[in-house]
């Protein structure tokens, strides 16, 4: 099953990367071949950020604006996860548990803790379990933590309506977000959307069709009071396609998967009353246990998922506020403005030094294995399997990615063909130019540092 996510091919992203240094680039050589990239023209009305330094020994290699800050957008996303890396280390799990009191237990409580990955197969189970357990019928059950929903003030309201973040909740269910197929049909027909779990509490609006492949593809969603637009066009005779449509408002839709799980495990549920405490009942019935933190980060740092990325966020405050904020301070990263856990609002503000000294600190810990290898890999995997395909960074560069509009941002780790491994953090903002022309000038800077090498003059 196919998964839109980029709607250019491979090869028109190559087109862009033309390298003036095709056969290596000795690094005496690197800042004038950088100054020639972001002196260009085409960036005359734009800001550049970049910081390389030296991995192993520190040294910096070039600075342009390092001490400015930025808008980085996802590369927020790295000091969520460091931090949340730091506090409870990769094998920390989340846990939800059902609970009630004894003897009459007339009340149980469902009860989150900030998991991102907990699906309906989940709850199924967990409300099985509590049907062996003799549990055919429930007066009351609480669901703790749905309320209130917490939505950033500072997203933009498009950014909500179109499907780019959903709302928070200690106790979250597949995202807080529909998850859909969409299956071409004849062309000009509109095509088949195929719900995977229950019916959603609102009306879903096909607005979409089947067309031939000259035409563009592309999916998106728009999240209403009442009602969901899905709107798009795939090739007739193409693969299926997957959907996911977070939701800015979810309490209609957790409530309403919370009761049909509950009536297929044979459980009679009463009343669902939804309560903001942040604790289980007396007497714990039913555990379940997330994965490790060590593979939720992954969804995060590999695929730029903002919702597991604000989950994590929402959950290292409500054990430690303000931890992020204190971690970066001691780590060396000074003037940070961070206002989430995603880097979906404008009001996020780091500069690359702060970005190139976090990987440093990241590789010299006992996590730097998992953080390396978690990163997005350049043509093989994640938000980077597209971009550098078939260059010299192929399989060379693992960094984080970061897009807003007028925003591109990319910050890692770089091991060039002849020369020792470079950290770095390279930023453009630019308002009014598309996502791909910005990546372009990024793509060529990374792929000038997968070519340097040291290279001895004294000969």
């Amino acid at each position: 099953m196919a998964q839109l996510q980029w709607l250019l091919s491979p090869a028109s992203a190559l087109l862009l990367l033309v390298s003036p240094a095709a056969f290596g680039l000795c690094r005496q050589d690197l800042t004038r071949t950088i100054e020639q990239e972001i002196h260009n023209p085409q960036w005359q009305r734009g800001q550049w950020g970049i910081v390389i330094r030296d991995l192993t020994s520190g040294e910096v290699l070039y600075n342009h604006q390092g001490e400015k800050l930025f808008l980085v957008a996802s590369n927020v996303k790295l000091t969520t996860v460091a931090a949340a890396l730091t506090y409870w280390g990769p094998n920390h799990s989340f846990v939800t548990t059902l609970s009630g009191r004894s003897p009459d237990r007339t009340t149980i409580r469902l009860q989150g803790s900030f998991d991102p990955s907990f699906r309906s197969q989940d709850l199924q189970r967990m409300a099985s379990h509590l049907a062996q357990q003799g549990i055919r019928q429930i007066p009351v059950l609480e669901i703790g933590g749905i309320t209130p929903v917490q939505i950033n003030p500072t997203w933009a309201l498009e950014d909500l309506t179109m499907g780019e973040a959903a709302g928070v909740t200690r106790f979250s269910l597949n995202q807080n977000a529909l998850n859909l197929e969409v299956v071409p049909q004849q062309l000009g027909q509109a095509l088949a959307l195929r719900l995977q779990g229950a019916p959603p509490p609102w009306r879903v609006v096909n607005e979409t069709r089947t067309v031939a492949a000259s035409e563009p593809e592309f999916l998106e969603s728009e999240v209403r009071s009442q009602q969901i637009i899905v709107r798009g066009q795939l090739h007739g005779g193409s693969e299926p396609a997957e959907m996911r449509i977070p939701l800015s408002e979810p309490i209609p839709y957790l409530q309403q998967q919370v009761q049909r799980a509950f009536a297929q495990a044979g459980i009679q549920v009463q009343q669902i009353r939804l309560v903001e405490t942040a604790e289980p009942l007396a007497d714990v019935l039913v555990r379940h246990t997330s994965r490790p933190l060590g593979e939720l980060i992954l969804p995060i740092l590999r695929d730029s998922d903002n919702f597991y990325a604000e989950m994590l966020l929402a959950a290292l405050e409500a054990a430690q506020p303000g931890y992020r904020q204190r971690y970066l301070e001691q780590i060396g990263v000074q003037g940070a403005v961070l206002v989430d856990g995603s880097g979906l609002s404008r009001q996020n503000w780091l500069t690359p030094n702060g970005l190139v000294t976090l990987l440093q600190q990241m590789v010299r810990t006992e996590h730097a294995s998992l953080w390396w290898r978690s990163l997005p890999l350049a043509g093989r995997s994640g938000t980077l399997r597209q971009r550098l395909r078939n260059t010299a960074a192929q399989d060379r560069v693992w960094a984080k990615t970061g897009t807003l509009r007028g925003v591109v941002a990319l910050a890692g780790y770089v091991e060039p063909v002849q020369d020792r491994p470079l950290v770095f953090s390279i930023v453009l903002n630019q308002a009014g130019t598309t996502p791909l022309q910005l990546r372009s000038g990024l793509d060529r800077i990374v792929l000038l540092l997968a070519q340097l090498q040291a290279c001895d003059r004294s000969r």
